[in-house]
């Protein structure tokens, strides 16, 4: 008996009873849907970031801020106060000298009042700086140029409807006004460019980006009237670090930092925690797919079972005719692997039209400002892993009552009415 035979006897007795063979290959749907969508899920958001990491650039950037700022994780306490720490910023010749590190430069904080068009409607603008190395991704316009001595902005895409804008490309070349105030109370307004408007991003999302003349600018606005001791004080700055250094040299650049009471990441670590948290949470749907698939691989058992209760003189007439133990067990491992391969294919094609539904709503609706990002992504090889991975199950659950049929002895077979 040929391969070929095997697959035609298998897919022949599967026909015998379609309906409890369609029920359990419902079951196996169900799971591999589930699994699928899910895993496409974290493949599309996964994707979404590694791209806008390779885009963005920033590989050899660490923003490097006080530990004091970084919070306290659950189960952990607040720190004591020291009395005797200083209450200066932090110290920036200090992480300078970090073996590793190749540059520091301080993040400028920045207060803005609000922004306005031709003295018309005031709003509150969040304003905040980039490191130079790091690519903003724009929907109109050019990057920050930080050697003009000209005020610049990226303009968050929020505010180019309420500023009177037609659209992305009419802002750019636009003149706005910004107003800060200092220390006393005094405001002043500084005419700014528009050089280009930013899509949405994790990188500062919602911030209106200065380029480093108007940040200095803000800043020494902010910081007028302040006494001395107040004046200059760092809390975040940025570094550059040699990007020969390899995973374990940067780590311990990071630990060195942290004793010096600084907690420094990379553009990737922060944006890791956004996907270690997508894939806690997809780790988890797919268990639930996973007990599914479970209680599936025991209705593959519980119908095989019964196939070779049914059929146990047909199977002891194969026997006595000469077929092995082996292509016994063949027949019915193949059965209980098409039932696998058949609900799997089906679940697959069922999530990806499910799927291409849910992109076209989340692009219309809770995506709309996202253009870029595809919520869910099916890629080839984890289809073809998923898909080899549930019939590996439905053959490992078959195997039982494909053993049993390959034991039955002929003989009493044949006699079983």
């Amino acid at each position: 008996m040929r391969i070929i035979d095997i697959l035609k006897s298998a897919l022949a007795n599967l026909m015998r009873n379609k309906t409890r063979t369609i029920l359990t290959m419902i079951a196996i749907l169900i799971g591999t849907f589930t699994i699928s969508l899910v895993g496409g899920l974290n493949v599309g958001v996964n994707t979404f970031m590694d791209e806008m990491l390779e885009s963005a650039g920033g590989e050899d950037t660490l923003i490097i801020f006080p530990e004091a700022m970084n919070g306290f994780g659950m189960g952990s306490e607040p720190a004591l106060y020291n009395p005797e720490a200083p209450a200066e910023g932090m110290d920036l010749d200090a992480i300078g000298s970090v073996a590793g590190i190749e540059s520091v430069e301080s993040f400028v904080s920045l207060a803005v009042d609000y922004i306005t068009r031709a003295d018309e409607q005031m709003y509150v603008l969040p304003v905040a700086t980039i490191p130079e190395s790091i690519t903003i991704q724009l929907e109109a316009g050019e990057q920050l140029n930080q050697q003009s001595n000209d005020f610049e902005v990226l303009l968050a895409l929020e505010y180019i409807e309420v500023l009177g804008f037609s659209s992305y490309e009419n802002a750019v070349g636009e003149t706005v006004a910004i107003a800060a105030s200092n220390a006393l109370g005094e405001q002043q307004i500084i005419e700014v460019t528009i050089v280009g408007v930013r899509e949405p991003s994790f990188i500062n999302n919602g911030f209106t980006l200065a380029n480093d003349a108007l940040a200095y600018e803000i800043n020494r606005i902010n910081e007028y009237g302040l006494p001395d001791a107040m004046q200059g004080q760092v809390f975040t700055a940025q570094a550059r670090f040699d990007l020969s250094l390899t995973d374990q040299q940067l780590e311990d650049v990071k630990e060195e930092l942290l004793e010096l009471g600084y907690v420094a990441q990379t553009l990737e670590d922060q944006v890791g925690m956004m996907a270690d948290v997508i894939n806690a949470i997809t780790a988890v749907l797919i268990l639930f797919a996973a007990i599914s698939l479970l209680a599936a691989s025991f209705g593959i058992i519980n119908t095989l079972y019964m196939s070779v209760g049914e059929r146990t003189r047909e199977i002891g007439l194969m026997k006595a005719m000469g077929l092995s133990r082996f292509k016994v067990f063949a027949v019915f491992s193949w059965e209980a692997t098409l039932i696998g391969f058949f609900g799997a294919i089906l679940g697959v094609l069922g999530a990806m039209g499910a799927g291409s539904v849910i992109n076209q709503v989340a692009t219309d609706t809770f995506l709309e400002g996202l253009p870029s990002m595809t919520l869910i992504q099916f890629s080839m090889s984890v289809v073809v892993m998923i898909m080899l991975l549930i019939m590996l199950i439905a053959f490992l659950a078959g195997t039982l009552p494909a053993r049993r049929a390959s034991k039955l002895d002929p003989i009493t077979a044949l006699r079983i009415e």
